[in-house]
C-alpha cells in the first residue's frame, strides 16, 4: 500500500466524519493525511522497521490514528470498519 493510497483513506474518513463528528478529530484525520503524503519514506517501510511506534513519531499522529493506519497496511481495512460495522 502506497502513502498516497493511506492517505486517500485518510482523506476519505475525514470527509465521513465531517457530516457527523467533532472537528478536533476531523482535523486529525486531515493533518494524518497531510504528513503521509509529504512523507519521503513509504509508510509501509517504517512500520517494516520500527512497528507503529515509527508512526507515533510523525507530527499529528496518536496512538490511535497510527494502530488505525499500522491495520490498513497489514490488512487493507480500515482500523474502524468494525467498530461502524457493529454500530450499523
Amino acid at each position: 500500500m502506497t502513502n498516497e493510497e493511506i492517505a486517500q483513506r485518510l482523506w476519505a474518513e475525514a470527509r465521513r466524519l465531517d457530516r457527523r463528528d467533532n472537528l478536533f478529530r476531523i482535523r486529525a484525520y486531515r493533518r494524518a493525511a497531510e504528513v503521509v503524503s509529504f512523507l519521503r519514506v513509504p509508510v509501509v517501510e517504517l512500520i517494516r522497521l520500527d512497528g507503529r511506534a515509527s508512526l507515533e513519531r510523525l507530527p499529528g499522529i496518536g496512538e490511535s490514528l497510527a494502530r488505525s493506519i499500522e491495520r490498513l497496511v497489514a490488512t487493507g481495512e480500515w482500523g474502524q470498519d468494525q467498530k461502524t460495522r457493529k454500530a450499523a
